[in-house]
């Protein structure tokens, strides 16, 4: 009878899904954005951060924050959710950004997304800012979600971030990869041997 108990993580492993989780998703990795005009640079596929404008701005998904935050802009490759100019907008968790999101249509700066108003940023306040990008020149887009909080005084920071992997998936604000069912698995059978070594 415990053998078999022992038996069920491993049928679960083998009868649960072969793909992995659809989303990528940064882990926490809070980079400081430094309160000046440069700021930091944040390529959200190689989580590389530079302080200069790199070369491959406009063909790589980078996104620039300078001033703490105050300032965000974006080449051609990473297009951040705006409101109906160009100011970015700060999303709710659970909002969902995907190809109906207004996009601007290339290289965009933003430098009054922050205040009291709907879908503004407030500041020393975690907000949510959405993003469709394009892993490479003419690939189609994917789209996701960054953490962040923005200062006025001082360094803001870029919490996290995730995407989706899967082109023209739509992405819900916070949402990150769901275990596997290899890791469900993993946990069940640590759960049951850890119970049959108490029994013991």
């Amino acid at each position: 009878m415990k053998r078999s108990s022992l038996l069920l993580p491993l049928l679960l492993l083998a009868s649960g899904p072969s793909v992995q989780a659809a989303i990528v998703y940064s882990g926490v990795e809070n980079v400081p954005i430094p309160p000046n005009f440069a700021g930091v640079y944040l390529n959200i596929l190689t989580k590389a951060t530079v302080f200069s404008q790199p070369g491959d701005f406009d063909t790589a998904p980078w996104i620039n924050l300078g001033f703490g935050g105050i300032d965000i802009s974006n080449g051609d490759a990473l297009l951040t959710v705006v409101n109906g100019t160009s100011q970015v907008v700060n999303l709710l968790p659970g909002d969902s950004v995907g190809s109906p999101s207004n996009l601007p249509p290339g290289a965009n700066f933003s430098d009054a997304h922050t205040g009291p108003g709907s879908g503004q940023f407030a500041l020393q306040t975690v907000g949510f800012a959405g993003f469709g990008f394009r892993p490479a020149p003419a690939a189609p887009l994917q789209y996701g979600w960054l953490k962040l909080t923005i200062s006025n005084n001082s360094a803001g920071t870029i919490h996290e971030w995730a995407y989706e992997s899967t082109p023209g998936a739509s992405i819900l604000v916070g949402a990150v990869p769901e275990p596997t069912g290899a890791a469900l698995a993993l946990i069940g059978t640590a759960t049951l041997w850890l119970r049959r070594r108490r029994q013991a």
